[in-house]
């Protein structure tokens, strides 16, 4: 019966990780649609760190601190399975994880976000 009790945790565990990764996801694209376009990167990268570590969990794996997501994708195996391009895109939201809400990264990161990338963002992510 216990082990029965540890998998039913396990199982919510997971489900809440993977409803925030979605939660994050709408986000993005509301950020999208309000042109908050350095913010829809950040929602992304939020929502694919969120699926990973619901993915950590599921294979009873202890989730890291970090917000790295191609060490993620390397400790959960999934990096295995995706292209080339689709790791790269992991290592092209890395600076949106922490540096997208302070000071100068902000400021030089909003530069370079725009309706374009923005939406890409949104679009590759959604697609992983």
């Amino acid at each position: 019966m216990l082990g029965y009790d540890i998998m039913f945790a396990m199982e919510n565990i997971v489900r809440k990780w993977l409803e925030r990764a979605k939660y994050d996801l709408v986000t993005a694209a509301a950020m999208l649609n309000s042109h908050r376009y350095l913010y829809v990167a950040f929602m992304c990268q939020q929502s694919l760190e969120k699926l990973l570590k619901a993915i950590m969990i599921e294979q009873g794996k202890e989730v890291l601190r970090t917000h790295n997501l191609v060490r993620l994708s390397e400790l959960t195996d999934v990096h295995k399975s995706m292209s080339q391009e689709e790791q790269n895109f992991l290592a092209d939201l890395a600076p949106f994880a922490v540096e997208a809400r302070y000071g100068d990264y902000r400021d030089k990161l909003s530069e370079i976000v725009n309706r374009k990338s923005a939406s890409n963002y949104l679009v590759k992510t959604s697609a992983l």
